[in-house]
């Protein structure tokens, strides 16, 4: 018998769709006031993770995690069942579960504009074509969901990612109006997955929607409204046989003990974080007041998450203000690439005195 030929190196089967996808270590911009992130810089954030940090012990790290305990909490927040809740190692971790429960079996995403760029990613790892619907229209633009849902009434089953507060315009779609968009999408076979990773800034909650519909996930990131954003925690919340079917992929193995000690810790001083949240959306709005009245041809698309989204008026505007605070030391988001947001750039928000002083500078260079 003759010994199969041995394969060389790199021969290995693999997935050619992979092979087009694109990988690169995330850059490290600590030297300069990052403004781009949208991490949740906040010193009552600082003093509140640094406090609930002091009191992890060795346990959480050379333990494995216990996550109920958490999980009943956040039913307990959400007003729902702990049945309806599970963990995920931050948002991406959540989107790359959904895209292999559900967007691969249906063979077919549809996307609301601007999408998040993980969705795409983890459908083009899958080989599952996506269907992007333009989100934003006018100058400034606001939200529209007509493409959306022509494309819901018209195509076969597929899971349905909208991101609502949106990112990176900041605009809110009414409560009411995602209900009809689950509305349409269970009358013709869809799931609708609702990422609110802003919505605390907001006041927006989609959670009550898993209740009223049985093909509604909702994403709730911990990253920013909790500042864990290193700790890459996320919780998905739906009916329970979607939530029991999407647990069997084990996605929770991915959260680490200290991660689910921290938020343990944070969500035991929720009165506290929602405090936060409220200064934050209070100098959200004053830091746009003070750049409107240095710029009064900008708009500034309300009501933002832990950012603001000016509309500058002017083409190549975003990416010019990016590169003119880039030469201060300060990082934001040109928008002029994103659909539907040309002129456009986004700055997420830190502390009072240095949001101040890149006010100064917007003034000086824009």
């Amino acid at each position: 018998m003759t010994a199969p030929a041995a394969r060389r190196r790199g021969e290995f089967p693999t997935r050619p769709e992979v092979h087009a996808a694109h990988w690169r270590p995330r850059g490290d911009h600590r030297h300069v006031l990052n403004l781009k992130s949208c991490e949740m810089q906040h010193p009552a954030a600082d003093r509140l993770v640094t406090e609930v940090l002091s009191g992890l012990t060795a346990r959480e790290v050379r333990g494995y995690p216990y996550h109920l305990g958490l999980m009943e909490r956040l039913a307990e927040i959400g007003g729902t069942a702990v049945d309806d809740v599970l963990l995920t190692a931050g948002s991406c971790g959540a989107i790359a579960l959904v895209v292999d429960g559900y967007a691969q079996p249906a063979g077919r995403l549809l996307a609301q504009e601007p999408v998040f760029d993980s969705w795409l990613h983890y459908a083009a790892l899958r080989g599952v074509p996506v269907t992007r619907c333009a989100g934003l229209a006018g100058s400034p633009p606001e939200p529209v969901t007509d493409e959306l849902v022509a494309a819901m009434r018209t195509g076969p089953p597929a899971v349905v990612a909208i991101t609502d507060p949106g990112n990176p315009a900041g605009l809110v779609l009414p409560v009411p109006r995602i209900a009809e968009l689950a509305e349409v999408a269970a009358e013709h076979g869809h799931l609708l997955v609702v990422d609110e990773c802003y919505g605390a800034f907001t006041g927006t909650d989609h959670v009550p929607l898993v209740g009223r519909f049985p093909n509604v996930l909702v994403l709730r990131s911990l990253s920013k409204s909790w500042a864990l954003a290193g700790a890459r925690l996320a919780a998905v919340f739906g009916p329970a046989p979607v939530i029991d079917y999407l647990r069997r992929f084990r996605t929770d193995s991915a959260v680490s003990a200290p991660a689910v000690a921290l938020a343990t810790g944070i969500a035991a001083r929720l009165p506290e974080l929602r405090g936060i949240w409220r200064d934050v959306t209070a100098l959200r709005d004053g830091f746009a007041t003070r750049v409107l009245a240095d710029h009064p041809g900008w708009t500034a698309l309300r009501p933002g998450g832990n950012f603001v989204t000016f509309a500058t008026g002017v083409p190549g505007g975003g990416h010019a203000v990016e590169r003119a605070l880039a030469a201060r030391g300060i990082r934001v988001r040109g928008l002029d690439d994103v659909a539907g947001l040309a002129g456009c750039v986004r700055l997420s928000l830190a502390d009072r005195d240095r949001m101040a002083g890149v006010a100064d500078v917007l003034r000086d260079v824009a």
